[in-house]
C-alpha cells in the first residue's frame, strides 16, 4: 500500500508540475532576460479569460508625460496566439499597434519578441527616458509600455509579472513588494495604467537610499564606465530632497520613490532627458564629467520629484483614464508641467540652495526662451489640448511660460492673502480635495480654483491661461519690489534651433533634441542623432566651433538655399551622409530682460517679496 501510495503521489506531483498555469482575470506575463538574442526579449502572456470570438490586443501609440506619438507596436515581432492545448490561433496585424485574434474564447497564451528602442534606426526616434533598452548581461530598462500590452475593454484588470534575470542583476524600481524565487522576480500591478507607471531597471546594482520621514527614496544608477555613482548622487540629492519635503509641509504622498538613472557610455540616436511617473522617474543622460553635469542633475531631479504632487494627486479624468491609443488631452499642462517646473526652482531659492539673484536670472531666462521660441498669445489651454498635432511645436513652452504662469500665480495668491497662501498651498488644497483616485473634471478646474481662492485668481487664469493675453511680467515683479526691463526683439539667423551635444568619438556636434526647432529647422528635418558634417558648404572644424558658427551666420542670406550635411544611420544601422536643405529665414530672438532687486522697496513690496522668495 505504501508503494502504491508513493507512486500515486509522485504521479500527481508530476502532473501538477507540467500542468498549464490556470487562467484568471489577471494578465500573467513572463519575461526572459537571460536568453537574449539580437537585442530581443522573449515575452509570454497567459491571458485573462476572454468571452469573445475576436480579441483585439494593443501596444500603446502614446504614453502619458511624453505627448508624442511613438507607436510601440513597431518594436513587437513574431506575435503568436495559442489555445490551452498549444494549437495556434489565427492572428491578423491590421495596424502598427493592433493585433486581432480569432476564436478568442479559446485563447490561452500569447508570445512575442520585443526589440529595444535605444538602437532603433527606423521610424521616429524614441526619447531615451521613454524608451526601452536591451543590452544582454549589461542593462535592461523595462519601461512597461514597451513590453506589455492589453486587450480592448480589459485595461483595468491586474497584471502579474515574472522576470528571469541574469545572475548578479538586481530589480530596481518603486515597487514596494518584489518576491524572488528560483532566480526570477515576481511583482504585481493593479492595471495597465499602473504597470506603465512603474518602470524597472535591471543591471548589476549601484544603489543608494535617502530617507525622508516615512518615505524611502531609491537612487539606482547604470553608468557603464562608473563615472557617475549612486553615492555621488546621494550626496547631492539628500539636501535637495529634504528641502522639497519641507517645502511640501514635511509629509509626502508616497512610501517609496525611485530615481532610475541610465547614463549613456556612447552617443545613441535618441533624445535625452527625464520622464516622470507617480512614484519614480527615468533618466537617460550622457555619461560625462560628474562635477560638470551635477548642477543639471539636481535641477532635473528637482522637477521630476515634484510630480508626486501633480499629476500624482491632482489630475483630470483624461489623465486618470488615459487612452494609450486614442488619447483625449487635458487642458492643464500649465499645472502638470508648468507649476512643477516652477516648484523645482522656487524650492531651491526658498531653501537657500540658490540665491534670489540666481532665481530671478532663471526666471528671466525663461521669459527670453518663451518669447523667442514660442507663440506668446496662444491660449495655454488650447496648447495643451492640441499638443499632439496642431500645437506640437509649442509643447516646449510648458517648461518656460508654464513655469512663469506658476510664478505670477504665486505672487498674486500671496498678494491677495497678505503673504499667507501661495501656489504650494493651493496645490495641497487641491490634493486634499481630489487625491490620486479622484480626478477632477477638466473644464471645471479653473472654476474650482476660483472658488477655493479669490475672484482675482479666476480672472488671472481666465485671462492669461485660458485666454490669449500675454502675461504682463512687469506688473507682477513690481508688486514684489523687483525692477523689470522688458526684453527687446531682434531678428537673427539661426541654424534651425536644435539642441546640440558633442560626440567625443567622432569629434562632431550631434543633435540631441529637436523639440524646439524653428520653421527652418523643421524644413531641414533634423533628426535626433544626426551628426553635423558641414554647414553652408563648410566642414566643421575640430576646434573653434563658436567662431565657425558666427562666421556661418555672418554669411547667411535670407531667401537663399541653405545646406547642412549630416551623418545619419540608415535602416541597416550604417552611417551615411545626408544633405538637408531649407530656405534661409531669420527668426525672432529676444534679448534677456533686465531683472534686479530694488534697494528701496516700499514696506508692502518688501513684505510680499519676503513672503515669495524669502529675506536677503
Amino acid at each position: 500500500m505504501n508503494l502504491i501510495y508513493t507512486f500515486f503521489l509522485t504521479c500527481i506531483l508530476f502532473l501538477n508540475t507540467n500542468a498549464n498555469p490556470a487562467q484568471s482575470d489577471a494578465y500573467q506575463y513572463s519575461l526572459d532576460l537571460i536568453n537574449v538574442e539580437n537585442d530581443q526579449v522573449q515575452v509570454e502572456l497567459i491571458t485573462p479569460k476572454i468571452n469573445k470570438k475576436v480579441a483585439v490586443f494593443y501596444m500603446p501609440k502614446i504614453i502619458p508625460g511624453t505627448y508624442t506619438v511613438y507607436d510601440f507596436g513597431r518594436f513587437i515581432s513574431d506575435f503568436k496566439a495559442f489555445d490551452k492545448n498549444g494549437k495556434t490561433l489565427a492572428v491578423t496585424h491590421p495596424e502598427t499597434n493592433t493585433w486581432k485574434i480569432k476564436n478568442a474564447d479559446q485563447l490561452y497564451r500569447v508570445t512575442y519578441k520585443v526589440d529595444d528602442s535605444f538602437d532603433s534606426t527606423s521610424g521616429k526616434p524614441v526619447s531615451g527616458m521613454s524608451g526601452t533598452n536591451i543590452e544582454a548581461n549589461k542593462n535592461f530598462l523595462l519601461n512597461g509600455h514597451g513590453f506589455y500590452g492589453y486587450f480592448k475593454g480589459m485595461k483595468f484588470q491586474p497584471y502579474q509579472v515574472s522576470v528571469k534575470k541574469p545572475e548578479g542583476f538586481a530589480h530596481q524600481s518603486a515597487y514596494e513588494k518584489v518576491t524572488v524565487k528560483s532566480g526570477a522576480d515576481y511583482f504585481e500591478a493593479n492595471n495597465y495604467q499602473h504597470i506603465v507607471d512603474m518602470p524597472v531597471m535591471y543591471c548589476r546594482p549601484d544603489t543608494a537610499i535617502v530617507k525622508l520621514g516615512d518615505t524611502e527614496v531609491l537612487i539606482a544608477v547604470y553608468s557603464p564606465n562608473k563615472i557617475i555613482t549612486a553615492e555621488f548622487l546621494r550626496e547631492r540629492y539628500t539636501k535637495l530632497l529634504h528641502s522639497q519635503s519641507d517645502y511640501l509641509g514635511g509629509k509626502l504622498p508616497v512610501k517609496k520613490y525611485a530615481f532610475l538613472m541610465y547614463f549613456m557610455g556612447e552617443q545613441l540616436p535618441i533624445g535625452t532627458g527625464a520622464l516622470e511617473h507617480n512614484t519614480s522617474s527615468v533618466y537617460c543622460l550622457p555619461e560625462m564629467d560628474r562635477e560638470r553635469i551635477a548642477p543639471f542633475l539636481v535641477d532635473i531631479a528637482s522637477h521630476e520629484f515634484f510630480h508626486i504632487i501633480t499629476p500624482l494627486t491632482v489630475h483630470a479624468k483624461e489623465i486618470h483614464y488615459f487612452d494609450f491609443n486614442d488619447p483625449d488631452m487635458s487642458r492643464h499642462l500649465w499645472m502638470y508641467e508648468g507649476i512643477t517646473e516652477y516648484f523645482s526652482h522656487h524650492n531651491q531659492v526658498r531653501s537657500g540652495m540658490i540665491s534670489q539673484e540666481q532665481f530671478l536670472q532663471r526666471m528671466g531666462q525663461k521669459i527670453q526662451n518663451s518669447k523667442s521660441t514660442y507663440i506668446d498669445d496662444l491660449s495655454f489651454t488650447k496648447l495643451s489640448r492640441g499638443c499632439l498635432e496642431k500645437h506640437e511645436h509649442q509643447y516646449g513652452n510648458v517648461y518656460e511660460k508654464g513655469a512663469l504662469i506658476g510664478m505670477c500665480l504665486d505672487i498674486e495668491l500671496l498678494n491677495q492673502s497678505e503673504g499667507k497662501y501661495g501656489v504650494v498651498d493651493m496645490m495641497q488644497e487641491l490634493s486634499n480635495k481630489y487625491g490620486s483616485e479622484k480626478p477632477f473634471k477638466d473644464r471645471q478646474l479653473i472654476r474650482e480654483i476660483k472658488k477655493m481662492t479669490y475672484p482675482e485668481i479666476g480672472d488671472f487664469l481666465n485671462k492669461y491661461v485660458k485666454g490669449k493675453t500675454p502675461i504682463p511680467y512687469q506688473k507682477y515683479f513690481d508688486k514684489t519690489g523687483v525692477a523689470y526691463l522688458s526684453p527687446k526683439d531682434t531678428m537673427v539667423y539661426s541654424l534651425g534651433d536644435v539642441q546640440l551635444g558633442y560626440n567625443d568619438e567622432t569629434q562632431r556636434l550631434v543633435v540631441t533634441n529637436n523639440y524646439s526647432m524653428s520653421e527652418m529647422g523643421r524644413e531641414l528635418n533634423y533628426r535626433v542623432g544626426d551628426e553635423l558634417v558641414s554647414i553652408g558648404g563648410q566642414s566643421l572644424p575640430p576646434t573653434g566651433l563658436r567662431e565657425f558658427m558666427e562666421k556661418i551666420r555672418a554669411n547667411m542670406q535670407e531667401g537663399k538655399i541653405f545646406e547642412v550635411v549630416v551623418a545619419r544611420k540608415n535602416a541597416d544601422g550604417k552611417e551615411e551622409n545626408v544633405n538637408l536643405y531649407a530656405i534661409t529665414k531669420k527668426v525672432k530672438r529676444v534679448m534677456p530682460p533686465g531683472i534686479e532687486i530694488m534697494d528701496n522697496p516700499s514696506p508692502q513690496q518688501l513684505a510680499l517679496r519676503n513672503a515669495w522668495i524669502g529675506k536677503r
